[in-house]
C-alpha cells in the first residue's frame, strides 16, 4: 500500500478578515458594547505582517520535507518575522505603560502583542498601520464528560482496555511491532497527575528539564505535572496509560508532556493562555535546531461557542496559531464537543473547516460494535463562515467515547463518556503512526486516517459519523508502507544555491546535513575578509535555512559585490558565490 492511494485534494479556501485592517475585530467590537464602563480590555493586537504559513506548509509537504528540517525552517520564520516587525509597536506601547496601558506580552507563533488596558488606548494602538486587527482575548471552557462511572474499589485489572481492541490497536503492537516508541505525546487539558502509576515514568520530565515538559499557566509556581481537576489526567491515560494489569493507553510506549491551559478561572495577567501553550509546543526547549522536546501530537478538549461574551460564528481567533504549530510538525486533534444530538452543535475552533484538514475533530460513539453514534456527540456541518460548502462536513472521524476506563489523580480509575474521551484514541494512533514513520507530516496523517477509518451510517462522508470509524491498524499499516524518499532528508552534505541571487536586500543560504552536527557557516569577501559568521553551532539533520540580510558582523550594510559562502561541518566543505546589489 502507497500513501499516494490516500492523497486528497487540496481544496484551500482564502478567507479574507471581516475586519478593517487596524480596527477591532467583530467579536471586541460586541464585547465592548456589552461590557461595564470603565472596565479594562484585554485584546489581541496581531500585525499585518505575517508568514505566509499556509503557503510554507504545502510545499514542505509536497516536497516531502523531513520533520527535523520543516520543524528549523517553520519556527525560525515565525521568530525572525516577529523579531523583525514588532519593535515599533512594542516601544508605542512601553511608552504608554500607566497611561491607559496596564502592561502587554508579545508572540511569536503568530505576529501579535496581548495588550491590556483602558478602551480608548486601546483603540488608537489598533489603529496603527502596523496592526492588521484587534481580537478578543477569550478563555475557553473544558468540554466535559457528560458521564461519569466510578470504577469501584477492586475493579482495576482491566487488562487491555475495550477502546484500544475496539480500534485496532493492539493488533498495530502485536503485528505491527508499533508500541509509540520515540513519540511524545501533548496534553492541552486540565493538567496531568504525575505521579499516576500508568503515567509517572514516562512523563520526559524523568530524564530532561521540567521546563520543556511541564507548562503551568496557573502560575501557582510547580515544577510538576499536577492535576486539579482529572479530565487532563483521563485524556492523558487513553492517549499513552501503561500500569501492571492496566493498559489503558493507545500508544504505552510513548512519553507524554502537558500545560494546563484548560479549566480554570479567566487570566488576570498579560498572557493569553491558549498562545502560550500552542508556542510552548511547538519549541518547548526553545531552540529550533532540536526535535526531541516537540510532542507529535497534541489533544486538544476545548472550545468557545455561543454562550461566549464577543465570540463570533466560527471564531478565527486561533486558527493561524493552529496553523503555525502544525506547520511545525505537531498534530492537533480534537474533540468535536458534547453538544449533540442536533446539527450545528460542534465549537470552535473544531469547527473550522477552511481545508478539508482543518481543524480535525472526533465524534464519540460506543466501543462496541456496531459503534453507534453516542447520543450528546456534536454534530456538523460547520457554519457558513467556517469554510467552503464542501468541506463542512463535520465531524472528520469517529471513535469509542463511552464508558471509557482511564486514570484520575490519585492512582484511581473512572469511566467518563464524552468525546474529549474520543478525541484522545485518535490522537493515540496518530502517535503510533509518527512512530512508524517518524517523519510523516500532519496533512497526510490527517489524510490517512480519514482514508482508512471504516465508514458508518450513511455512505460516504456525513455529519454524523465523518469519514467513519477509526481504523489504527489500517491507518499504521499505511504509513509503514510509505517507501517514498523523504525529499529534503539528504544522503549527503551539500552547500545548494542562495535564493535569490543576485539578491538586495537579502538571502537565503540553503545547505543539507546527513546528520544533525557542528557547522561552520561564514561570508568572505573575494580578498578572503571575513565579512559575516551566520552560524557556529550545532543543526539538525535534513534542509537547513539561513538568511543573510546583506551587513557585517558589525550591522554595517556590505557593499555591492560578489561574496563567498562557505560551509564545514566536520571534514566536509562547500563554497558558493553571492552577489550583493546595492
Amino acid at each position: 500500500m502507497r500513501l499516494a492511494k490516500f492523497l486528497l485534494p487540496l481544496m484551500i479556501l482564502s478567507l479574507s478578515s471581516a475586519a478593517v485592517a487596524g480596527q477591532f475585530a467583530p467579536g471586541l467590537e460586541a464585547y465592548v458594547a456589552e461590557k461595564h464602563a470603565g472596565e479594562n480590555l484585554r485584546a489581541l493586537l496581531v500585525l499585518e505582517d505575517q508568514v505566509d504559513v499556509e503557503a510554507m506548509d504545502l510545499e514542505l509537504h509536497a516536497r516531502k520535507t523531513g520533520l527535523a528540517a520543516r520543524h528549523f525552517r517553520v519556527v525560525t520564520a515565525l521568530q525572525e518575522k516577529a523579531h523583525n516587525t514588532q519593535g515599533a509597536l512594542l516601544a508605542d506601547l512601553e511608552s504608554r505603560v500607566g497611561a491607559g496601558i496596564d502592561g502587554y506580552k508579545s508572540y511569536w507563533l503568530i505576529n501579535a502583542v496581548l495588550v491590556v488596558g483602558d478602551e480608548a488606548t486601546v483603540r488608537e494602538v489598533a489603529a496603527r498601520t502596523d496592526v492588521s486587527v484587534a481580537e478578543l482575548d477569550l478563555v475557553p471552557e473544558l468540554i466535559e464528560p457528560v458521564a461519569v462511572e466510578p470504577a469501584g474499589e477492586g475493579s482495576r485489572s482491566i487488562g487491555i482496555a475495550p477502546g484500544i481492541v475496539a480500534v485496532g490497536a493492539r493488533r498495530v503492537w502485536t503485528e505491527l511491532g508499533v508500541r509509540g516508541e520515540g513519540v511524545l505525546i501533548g496534553s492541552l487539558d486540565t493538567g496531568v497527575d504525575g505521579t499516576h502509576p500508568a503515567l509517572a515514568s514516562r512523563w520526559r520530565g524523568t530524564h530532561a528539564p521540567w521546563q520543556e515538559c511541564w507548562l503551568d499557566v496557573l502560575d501557582t509556581g510547580t515544577e510538576f505535572p499536577t492535576d486539579e481537576d482529572s479530565h487532563g489526567t483521563h485524556t492523558t491515560g487513553t492517549m499513552t496509560g501503561l500500569a501492571p494489569d492496566d493498559t489503558i493507553g493507545i500508544a504505552p510506549a510513548a512519553e507524554w508532556i502537558a500545560a494546563n491551559a484548560i479549566g480554570q478561572p479567566a487570566n488576570e495577567g498579560f498572557e493569553n493562555d491558549i498562545l502560550d501553550c500552542l508556542e510552548f509546543f511547538t519549541d518547548p526547549d526553545g531552540d529550533p535546531g532540536t526535535l526531541d522536546d516537540v510532542p507529535d501530537v497534541v489533544q486538544n478538549s476545548w472550545r468557545v461557542n455561543e454562550g461566549f461574551a464577543g465570540y463570533v460564528d466560527c471564531d478565527s481567533r486561533w486558527w493561524d496559531a493552529i496553523d503555525a504549530c502544525e506547520a511545525a510538525g505537531v498534530a492537533l486533534c480534537w474533540s468535536a464537543g458534547n453538544e449533540g444530538s442536533d446539527s450545528f452543535t460542534i465549537g470552535s475552533p473544531a469547527d473550522r473547516a477552511t481545508t478539508v484538514y482543518n481543524c480535525f475533530s472526533v465524534g464519540a460513539t460506543e466501543f462496541f460494535d456496531p459503534y453507534e453514534i453516542w447520543e450528546f456527540s456534536s454534530r456538523g456541518p460547520s457554519g457558513r463562515t467556517c469554510g467552503p460548502e464542501e468541506n463542512r462536513v463535520k465531524p472528520e472521524v469517529v471513535a469509542p467515547g463511552v464508558d471509557i476506563y482511564s486514570s484520575v489523580p490519585g492512582a484511581g480509575y473512572v469511566q467518563y463518556s464524552g468525546t474529549s474521551m474520543a478525541g484522545p484514541h485518535v490522537a493515540g494512533v496518530m502517535a503510533l503512526m509518527r512512530s512508524a514513520n517518524p517523519d510523516v507530516d500532519v496533512i497526510t496523517i490527517k489524510q490517512v486516517l480519514m482514508e482508512t477509518a471504516t465508514d458508518l451510517g450513511p455512505a460516504g462522508e456525513d455529519n454524523v459519523y465523518g469519514h467513519g470509524f477509526l481504523d489504527a491498524f489500517a491507518a499504521v499499516q499505511a504509513v509503514m508502507d510509505d517507501t517514498t524518499p523523504v525529499g529534503d532528508a539528504p544522503r549527503a552534505f551539500a552547500l545548494l544555491e542562495a535564493v535569490p541571487n543576485p539578491f538586495n536586500p537579502q538571502t537565503t543560504v540553503r545547505f543539507t546535513l546527513p546528520a544533525a552536527g557542528s557547522v561552520s557557516l561564514r561570508i568572505y569577501d573575494v580578498q578572503g575578509r571575513l565579512v559575516r559568521t551566520l552560524v557556529d553551532g550545532v543543526r539538525p539533520s535534513g534542509l537547513n535555512e539561513v538568511r543573510w540580510d546583506g551587513r557585517d558582523w558589525n550591522g554595517r550594510a556590505a557593499a555591492s559585490g560578489t561574496y563567498l559562502v562557505r560551509l564545514r561541518s566536520g571534514d566536509e566543505f562547500g563554497v558558493q558565490s553571492v552577489v550583493l546589489v546595492r
